[in-house]
């Protein structure tokens, strides 16, 4: 059975500042199915919905035809509002629990520039 680690919406987005500095767009997360990682910037340049960040793979609206597993490189076209919840991470807000994709490895050397304005 796979552990999954749950954060406080403010735990969550503490973890994110530490690991890629408070500019969200830098923020990078790991699809679960295929691996791939992109960063909120990335979701935003495809076009997707701001609820897609973290949520589905960017190759849904780079038009990925990869389907789940697809190791070979390149995103998939996975989401966690499918069938198959391949998540680890879970998000309480609101008193709402949100299923999302777990960060990537942390940026140790993001720059104070980074930082926006809270």
């Amino acid at each position: 059975m796979k552990e999954v680690k749950h954060y406080t919406h403010e735990e969550w987005r503490a973890e994110a500042i530490k690991r890629f500095g408070t500019k969200s767009a830098h923020w990078r997360f790991v699809c679960p199915a295929c691996g791939y990682v992109a960063s909120v910037k990335d979701w935003d340049d495809a076009k997707a919905p701001e609820s897609a960040a973290a949520f589905s793979c960017i190759g849904r609206y780079t038009g990925s035809t990869k389907g789940m597993g697809d190791k070979t490189g390149g995103p998939c076209n996975y989401t966690l509002g499918g069938l198959f919840n391949l998540s680890t991470v879970s998000v309480e807000s609101d008193g709402v629990t949100h299923s999302v994709f777990d960060f990537a490895p942390a940026e140790p050397n993001h720059k104070e520039s980074d930082k926006e304005p809270a």
